[in-house]
């Protein structure tokens, strides 16, 4: 065991593809962009919510980190869409063609 050196297991499964190759993923939803939103959307409070996104961004680099950012804006762009006045027309209006 002398010099050997133990390693973290979050960051050696850190991106992984548990899948063995047997999966393609789309850029924007592979495991290392979403293991980097998950980490950031993790963070215990806002200023490590920047350190870790500083951090990831030099480890991942800058497409991969823009899809990561995406991931973690979807919720808030989804509540906005939703609570606008043309997707609440476009509701009514689906309702109205079904029935």
């Amino acid at each position: 065991m002398k010099g050997r050196m133990k390693t973290n297991k979050t960051k050696t499964s850190f991106g992984k593809d548990w899948t063995d190759g047997q999966l393609n993923f789309p850029k924007h939803l592979s495991p290392e962009v979403i293991h980097t939103a998950l980490y950031i959307h993790n963070a215990p409070s806002k200023e490590d919510v920047v350190k870790r996104t500083e951090y990831m961004s030099k480890q991942i680099g800058n497409e991969s980190m823009t899809y990561a950012m995406a991931l973690l804006v979807l919720p808030h762009l989804i509540e906005n869409t939703t609570q606008s006045q043309d997707y609440k027309d476009f509701l009514k209006n689906k309702y109205k063609s079904l029935n």
